[in-house]
C-alpha cells in the first residue's frame, strides 16, 4: 500500500551501527509478526496519562506497520485532520527505500532487546516532512507484536540544513568522517551501502592496507603553513578498494577537520567508484603501447625499450629483427584469417624463445623484433637467432580450415654500440641486415657489416641525384643496331637510356635502372626517351634517312597502376611517327605476378595500333610454352647469356636451335642479344638464328654516330649493289 509516511532519518553518531540479524533482520522482506519473540520479555503497553503530555508521542505496531496510538500532540505533528483518525491508524507505515527498512530493522532489534535508543528521523507526511530528536523504546503489545514507542521533540532544522542532509543522505559519493585512530564515525549510505561491516577502519578499505596507511600518514601529518591545524590539505589518489561489490577503483579526497560532537582531529573522505574510468584508461593504455593481435609490444613501446635499453650507461646488446617470407602469399591463397592464425601463433612462439630481461614487439604487418640487452657477441646472437628461427618452422594448424602451414622468417641482428650509438641508426642497420637476408635466400639470418650501409648510402644518393636530373637534362639516348646476321644488314636500333650523372659521368641503367623503378621514376623517364626518339625519326626522315625499327624498353612501371600505356601510344601517333617503326620491348618478368592479365592485354592493345613487341631477356624468367602462346609477340630477343657460352656448350647450342626452330614455327622472330665475334655469329646464323645484336655489329652510340654508321651501312649496301651489278 501507497502511503504518505515514508520514513528517512539523518543518522545518529552517538553509538556504532548494527548489522540486521535473526527475525529483526528481514526488515523490509517479511516485516509481519516482526520482533514477537522479543516482545514477551518487554513491558505492556498503557497509554494512560499519555494523552496528558504535551510532547508528542506514539506507539507503532511493529508486527502490522500501523500505527497503534498516537496522543493529539502527535495527531496535529503528522498533520492528521479531525475524524481522520482512522484513515491514520489503518495507514501503512513500511519505509520504501531499502536504506530505512534495515535501518528501522536495526532499531526494533535493539529496542526488543530492551534498549533505549536515542536518535534523529525525518518523515514524510502529506502536506509538509518534519524531523524529530527522538527517545525510544519498546513495549509489548496486545497482540504479542513488539510496539516502538516514540516521544519525540520537534527538531527545527535550517533550510539549508535540511537540503543538505537531503543531499548526504542520496548522494552517490561515499562520505565519511572518521576520528583520529582511523576508525568511522559517520558513513552516509552510500557509504554504508559500500562499507557495510559494523565497525570500519579507514586502511582496512584497501585491498592494500600499506597503501591506506600511507594515505592516512600523509592526510594528518602536520603542515608548518596550515593555518588551521585541523584544516589540511587534500590528499587524493586512485586505489582499490574492497566493497560490498567487492574489489573496485575509487577515487579518494582526504582531508583533515574538526569533528563537529567531540570537537576533536577528524579526517573527512569522499570516494567515488572510478572502476569504469581506470579500466578504459588501462585498456587506451594497453592499446597505445601494445599489438592488439598479438599482445606483443608495439612499435611506440618497442623504440621506448629501445631506448631505454641503449641509454643505460656502458650497455650492449643485440637487435633481431624479422620478417616472415610469403606471407602476402598467405594471405592471398587461405585468407586474412588463416594469416592472423599465423602471426598470432608466431608471436606466441618468439614470446616463449626470450629471457625476462628481452623484449618481444611487432612491428606492423608481418615485421617483429626482439631486443636482447647484454647479449653483444655475433656469434651468440647468430646462434640465438638460429634456435628461434628452428622454434618457428614447426608447422601451424589453423582450425577452423584444418590448414596445416609452414612458415619460415629471415632475420637481420645489429649489434650496439658497434652497428648504431642511437636506437634510429641501430634499427636502420638490422634492417638492412634483414633485406640481405632475404635476398640471398640461401642465408636466412644476416649480421650488419658496414658494406651494406654504404651500399644503401650510395642507393639514396643515387635517388636524390635521380629526381635532381628529371629537370636537368641530364639523360640521353643512345642506339645500338639490330641487324640481319647473314649480311649485316640494318634492321633498326635499340633505345638505350643514359644518365649524364654530374660527378660520375656516363652511367648505363645497370647501375640506376632498379632505383629509378623503386620510386616510379621510369614512368617520367620513359616519356623522355620516346619523346627523344620521335624527335630523331623525324629528323632521320627529313634528310632522306630510314632507321628502321626503333626498339623502346618498357619499364615494370609502365604497367602499374596510375601508369598510362595508352598515353604513350598517343605521344608517338602526335608525332606523326608511323606504328610500324615502334618496337615496344618488355622483359619476360614483366608479363608475370599479379598484374601479368593487365599487362597482356596493354601488348595487345598495343600490337592492335600497329606497333610491334619483343619479349626480352628471353630464357632468364621461366616462361612456359603456354605462357609463351599467350602473349602478343613478334620478336623473341635470346638473353646474351645463352650466347657467350655457345661456342663451348652443346647444351647452349641446343637451346639457341630450338628456340630459333620454335620462333620459326609460330612466324615469330628471334634475335640474338650479345654476339661479340664473328664465331658466335656464324654459330648463331647456322642454328637458324637470322637475327642478332651486339658489340660485333655496333656498340650503343649517340644519334650522331648513329647516323653516321646508317649512312655507312647505306654506302656499303650502294657498292655492294654496283659490285653485282658489274659482275
Amino acid at each position: 500500500m501507497k502511503h504518505d509516511g515514508d520514513i528517512a532519518a539523518v543518522p545518529d553518531c552517538s553509538y556504532p551501527a548494527h548489522r540486521l540479524g535473526g527475525e529483526a533482520g528481514r526488515i523490509g522482506g517479511d516485516m509481519m509478526g516482526t520482533g514477537s519473540l522479543f516482545a514477551h520479555a518487554l513491558p505492556p503497553c498503557r497509554t494512560e496519562g499519555l494523552e496528558m503530555l504535551q510532547r508528542p508521542v506514539w506507539i507503532l505496531d511493529t508486527g502490522r506497520m500501523r500505527k497503534h496510538f498516537a496522543n493529539s500532540a502527535a495527531l496535529e505533528l503528522w498533520g492528521v485532520e479531525p475524524g481522520q483518525e482512522d484513515e491514520f491508524y489503518a495507514r501503512d507505515f513500511t519505509p520504501h527505500s531499502d536504506a530505512m527498512r534495515q535501518r528501522l530493522g536495526r532499531l526494533i532489534e535493539r529496542i526488543s532487546a530492551g534498549e533505549i535508543v536515542a536518535d534523529r528521523w525525518t518523515f514524510y507526511p502529506k502536506p509538509r516532512p518534519f524531523t524529530v530528536d527522538a527517545l525510544m523504546s519498546g513495549v509489548r503489545l496486545d497482540n504479542g507484536n513488539v510496539g516502538l514507542l516514540m516521544e519525540v521533540e520537534h527538531y527545527a532544522r535550517s533550510t539549508d540544513e535540511l537540503r543538505a542532509g537531503e543531499a548526504l543522505r542520496h548522494t552517490l559519493v561515499n562520505v565519511l568522517l572518521f576520528d583520529e585512530d582511523g576508525w568511522a564515525t559517520y558513513r552516509n549510505p552510500s557509504a554504508e551501502a559500500s562499507f557495510p561491516a559494523a565497525r570500519c577502519r579507514f586502511v582496512s578499505m584497501f585491498a592494500d592496507p600499506a597503501e591506506g596507511a600511507h594515505m592516512w600518514q600523509r592526510v594528518i601529518a602536520q603542515d608548518p603553513d596550515r593555518p588551521d591545524a585541523f584544516m589540511g590539505r587534500t590528499v587524493s589518489g586512485d586505489f582499490v578498494v574492497d566493497t560490498a561489490r567487492g574489489r573496485r577503483w575509487h577515487g579518494i579526497d582526504a582531508r583533515t577537520t574538526t569533528d563537529p560532537v567531540t570537537g576533536r582531529l577528524s579526517v573527512l573522505v569522499n570516494q567515488r567508484d572510478v572502476t569504469d574510468r581506470v579500466e578504459a584508461t588501462s585498456r587506451a593504455e594497453f592499446y597505445a603501447g601494445y599489438d592488439v593481435m598479438t599482445g606483443l609490444a608495439n612499435r611506440r613501446r618497442f623504440a621506448d625499450r629501445l631506448d631505454h635499453a641503449m641509454a643505460v650507461p656502458d650497455a650492449v646488446g643485440g637487435l633481431l629483427v624479422i620478417d616472415l617470407n610469403g606471407f602476402k602469399d598467405i594471405n592471398d591463397s587461405y585468407g586474412h584469417a588463416v594469416g592472423d592464425t599465423v602471426l598470432l601463433e608466431f608471436g606466441k612462439r618468439l614470446l616463449a624463445c626470450i629471457g625476462p630481461h628481452d623484449v618481444c614487439a611487432r612491428l606492423g604487418g608481418d615485421e617483429f623484433a626482439i631486443i636482447l640487452p647484454g647479449l653483444a657477441a655475433p656469434e651468440a646472437l647468430t646462434a640465438r637467432a638460429d634456435d628461434i628461427r628452428h622454434a618457428l618452422l614447426a608447422p601451424i594448424e589453423e582450425p577452423f580450415t584444418a590448414t596445416r602451414l609452414t612458415v619460415s622468417a629471415s632475420f637481420g641482428i645489429a649489434l650496439w654500440p658497434r652497428d648504431g650509438s642511437n636506437p634510429d641508426a641501430l634499427q636502420r642497420n638490422a634492417d638492412l641486415a634483414l633485406y640481405a637476408a632475404k635476398a640471398d635466400e640461401g642465408r636466412c639470418i644476416r649480421l650488419f657489416d658496414i658494406s651494406m650501409r654504404r651500399a644503401a648510402d650510395d642507393r639514396y644518393r643515387c635517388i636524390e641525384d635521380l629526381r635532381a636530373s628529371l629537370t636537368a637534362d641530364a639523360f640521353e639516348v643512345y642506339y645500338q643496331p639490330l641487324v640481319t646476321v647473314a649480311d649485316r644488314r640494318p634492321l633498326g636500333f635499340e633505345a638505350l637510356l643514359r644518365w649524364r650523372h654530374p660527378t660520375r659521368g656516363l652511367l648505363l641503367p645497370g647501375e640506376f635502372l632498379h632505383e629509378a623503378e623503386s620510386i616510379g621514376l621510369m614512368v617520367p623517364i620513359g616519356e623522355f626517351v620516346i619523346q627523344k626518339v620521335c624527335r630523331q625519326i623525324r629528323l632521320w626522315q627529313e634528310v632522306g634517312i630510314d632507321p628502321g625499327r626503333i626498339a623502346i624498353n618498357l619499364s615494370r612501371n609502365n604497367f602499374q597502376l596510375g601508369a598510362n600505356i595508352a598515353g604513350l601510344a598517343r605521344t608517338i601517333l602526335a608525332a606523326g611517327i608511323d606504328p610500324r617503326q615502334i618496337e615496344f620491348e618488355v622483359s619476360e618478368t614483366v608479363t608475370f605476378g599479379v598484374r601479368g592479365e593487365a599487362v597482356v592485354e596493354a601488348l595487345v592493345e598495343l600490337r592492335r595500333q600497329g606497333f610491334s613487341i619483343a619479349l626480352d631477356d628471353f630464357g632468364t624468367g621461366h616462361a612456359s610454352l603456354m605462357h609463351l602462346r599467350r602473349l602478343p609477340v613478334d620478336t623473341i630477343k635470346l638473353d646474351r647469356s645463352f650466347i657467350v657460352e655457345m661456342v663451348n656448350s652443346v647444351e647452349d647450342r641446343a637451346l639457341v636451335r630450338a628456340v630459333a626452330a620454335l620462333g620459326r614455327d609460330l612466324g615469330i622472330q628471334v634475335l640474338a642479344e650479345g654476339i661479340e665475334t664473328e664465331e658466335q655469329a656464324t654459330a648463331v646464323w647456322e642454328l637458324g638464328c637470322e637475327c642478332g645484336q651486339g658489340y660485333l655489329f655496333g656498340r650503343p652510340m649517340a644519334a650522331d654516330a648513329a647516323t653516321a654508321w646508317l649512312l655507312q651501312c647505306r654506302r656499303r649496301e650502294t657498292r655492294s649493289f654496283s659490285a653485282g651489278a658489274v659482275r
